[in-house]
């Protein structure tokens, strides 16, 4: 059976089929007629690795070791031959291997050094935006993180491949990740909260996807799928603000978007999806206003509007009862407003009439400060009467 072949079912086993000790069996199978064979190097050091998160049997410092030991060889044999795009390509797995560890110093070197030589990939902006996050998070958090200095072998003197560890600082400066080619949006009932997800990279199948929220935190959500027809993975990561149930995470996927449903465990009301230094002090000062609004007398709010009629929209009849039989609405904000608490009905209301019909809001905070201006849909223009 020709090598091409043998790595292509190879490859298939790894990212299709997902089974890793399979590929990785034949990729030692390749390796054994060609130890040269630069394709077989990097994606056996793959293997090793979805082996070493996904297995508790290879779960070991030796596995991990062994995987980056061969993404050292892959270096070698790449550099050796010259090759940009395939120094490039190993770059980018020494990068994929230590952001997965969780090395974010290491795994933002390797991607400069990917990007400097001139790597391709559909996904790339994803990844610098995810570890941007990353990044991010750890200086929120007072860590200094700068580029590690990794020892890495040269075209010109190949040597042997010795795994990173210094943690010297360099000067060599690290660009600000561009917008990634997918976006996110979310809203919420008090029951759920609803991520959508939009790129072109979708997965075949949602059966293709591992999402999951810890058990042990309840808000860092992981979805990771083979991007088809590519070398690389799609992975999201996100600490939730508030704390979801594990045990009943929805997903859908459409045509251009995938669609995440969480399940609440308290029905209070999320000010962001992501989890920020100020998500327990926001949640503890939206349950002490809810009691507040409940033993305090309620005085009377004026919001200024161009309606004739001064509405209080605080003391606004939210009952579900209204509306019962206007069959105008879409079913989907039918959906939205049946399941919304008091507060976010107002919201929704204010907004959609001071807006004539062209905004909804679904935060109070946000829109019991001001009216909603009027926002007509692009190529089209306001006019007054």
């Amino acid at each position: 059976m020709p090598v091409e072949t043998d790595l292509k079912d190879a490859y298939q086993l790894l990212y299709d089929k997902h089974e890793p000790l399979q590929a990785l069996q034949r990729y030692d199978g390749i390796l054994k007629q060609n130890p040269e064979n630069l394709v077989a190097t990097i994606y056996k050091a793959a293997a090793l690795e979805k082996l070493y998160f996904g297995s508790s049997d290879w779960h070991n410092g030796q596995t991990l070791d062994n995987s980056r030991d061969l993404l050292g060889k892959a270096l070698n044999l790449a550099q050796n031959r010259g090759d940009r795009s395939k120094i490039a390509l190993v770059y980018f797995r020494h990068f994929i291997h230590h952001f997965n560890s969780k090395n974010y110093a290491e795994a933002q070197t390797f991607m400069a050094k990917c990007k400097e030589y001139g790597y391709q990939d559909d996904t790339l902006s994803m990844w610098e935006y995810q570890l941007q996050r990353k990044l991010d998070r750890l200086v929120e958090k007072g860590v200094k993180v700068k580029p590690a200095k990794t020892a890495t072998p040269s075209a010109e003197e190949p040597k042997e491949f010795k795994p990173a560890t210094e943690k010297e600082n360099i000067s060599t400066p690290f660009t600000i990740p561009s917008t990634p080619k997918f976006r996110t949006d979310w809203y919420q009932t008090s029951n759920t909260v609803v991520l959508s997800i939009f790129t072109p990279n979708l997965p075949k199948n949602k059966e293709c996807v591992t999402l999951k929220v810890s058990k042990k935190n309840k808000r860092d959500l992981e979805m990771l799928y083979p991007i088809p027809d590519a070398s690389s993975e799609f992975q999201y990561n996100l600490s939730l603000s508030h704390e979801v149930d594990p045990e009943n995470v929805q997903l859908n996927v459409f045509t251009k978007k995938m669609e995440v449903i969480l399940t609440k465990l308290t029905k209070n009301n999320w000010k962001t999806l992501e989890y920020t230094n100020e998500s327990e002090s926001a949640s503890s000062l939206q349950q002490s206003e809810v009691r507040n609004k409940s033993t305090s007398p309620s005085g009377s709010l004026g919001y200024p509007t161009s309606s004739k009629k001064n509405i209080d929209w605080s003391k606004v009849d939210v009952s579900d009862d209204e509306d019962e039989n206007a069959g105008s609405a879409d079913a989907f904000f039918q959906k939205l407003y049946a399941d919304a608490d008091p507060d976010t009905k107002r919201a929704m209301m204010k907004s959609y009439m001071e807006s004539n019909a062209t905004a909804l809001n679904t935060n109070w905070e946000d829109v019991s400060k001001a009216p909603v201006e009027t926002s007509p849909p692009e190529g089209m223009e306001l006019k007054h009467w």
